[in-house]
């Protein structure tokens, strides 16, 4: 695919001015503030390309117009919350906020959300939390398309795991890993692309390997062996039974299925300052840091890197050049604009600029 390069207001002013048709103004800069993140850090497949995903489950009402937050426990450092099968951006972005807000009073908290959507890129919210120096951690589960571990049948998503730690300057650790080998956005990618899938990442419907992508999707995604499919089931046990949503094989594929997910997330917040000296912490994480990166590589590789650099990096060239997208997105993000009478004229200046 060609690429264009375009700067972050823009893409991100394109994306608001096409949510706002369908949701409430504010809930659209949350939304996409969580998919331009994801561009920026370079998870693509977590970025604007979702805003197509996204509308078309909305205009088939299997998302709500907006987000309406309902109590359901209420404790000093606990809560559980019902989104009402509104936006998982707006739901998660309130919780997590909650979070931070509990846990300067009392050193932790944990938000429990149900009747949520998919909520994008994961390490938006944990990084909320390392941004006020505390530690955050961000779990979702998702559309039930991955086998256990040596099974043929699915009964997980790719249920991420994500936690953020403050390092005392801009560069946030953050692991956020999916549990499965792949994500169901490579799979797609290579279908466009008409490549093959190394045989590693999927199965077909009937349980057999296969490096069709299309065969891929129509099947299942691999998870990342038994450590993968251990954490999966237990990020579905704390974001689906746990909070009271929809868990294992009752949450619906979220492209092949009409049906509202019924999705569930849990955010945790641990203020350090609680248990240790914040600039303490900071020296010693520097110390920590400092023994990742300075290990020697091994053949192979150029660097040791500590989890998060590389999206930190990413995001930091991105923010000064612009973000890199495929051009066809773009065009076809112009296309949905249109379709909803928007005036495109500014936008469609960034493609006569480069051609």
């Amino acid at each position: 695919m060609d690429k264009i390069v375009i700067d972050k207001d823009v893409l991100s002013s394109l994306c608001v001015d096409i949510f706002s048709c369908k949701v409430p103004h504010e809930e659209a800069e949350i939304i996409v503030e969580n998919l331009i993140e994801a561009n920026l850090s370079g998870v693509s497949s977590h970025g604007v390309t979702k805003v197509f995903d996204y509308l078309t489950r909305q205009e088939k009402d299997l998302v709500a117009p907006s987000t309406e937050i309902t109590v359901e426990q209420d404790q000093m450092t606990t809560f559980t919350w019902n989104a009402n099968n509104g936006w998982g951006q707006v739901a998660g972005k309130k919780a997590m906020q909650e979070c931070i807000d509990r846990a300067k009073t009392f050193g932790v908290s944990f938000g429990a959300v149900n009747h949520s959507n998919h909520f994008g890129i994961a390490s938006f919210y944990s990084k909320m939390a390392a941004q006020q120096g505390m530690i955050g951690f961000s779990f979702t589960n998702a559309s039930n398309i991955m086998v256990p571990y040596g099974g043929s049948t699915p009964s997980l998503g790719t249920n991420p795991v994500c936690i953020s730690v403050p390092t005392g300057t801009d560069a946030i650790l953050t692991l956020d890993m999916s549990t499965g080998v792949t994500a169901r956005g490579r799979i797609t990618l290579a279908q466009k692309l008409n490549q093959k899938i190394p045989k590693s990442w999927a199965i077909t419907i009937d349980g057999n390997e296969t490096t069709d992508p299309t065969e891929a999707l129509k099947g299942y995604i691999l998870p990342m062996g038994a450590k993968g499919s251990g954490l999966a089931i237990i990020v579905d046990i704390l974001t689906g039974v746990l909070t009271g949503s929809n868990f294992g094989k009752g949450v619906p594929r979220q492209y092949e299925e009409d049906i509202p997910q019924n999705l569930g997330h849990f955010f945790g917040v641990i203020d350090i300052s609680k248990f240790i000296d914040l600039e303490e912490f900071y020296e010693n994480m520097k110390d920590r840091i400092d023994q990742i990166v300075n290990s020697e590589p091994m053949d192979g590789f150029d660097r040791v890197m500590f989890p998060g650099q590389m999206e930190y990096e990413k995001k930091r060239e991105q923010l000064q050049n612009g973000i890199e997208l495929d051009k066809e997105i773009y065009v076809e993000l112009l296309t949905l604009a249109k379709k909803y009478n928007l005036n495109v004229e500014q936008y469609e200046e960034v493609l006569k600029s480069i051609s």
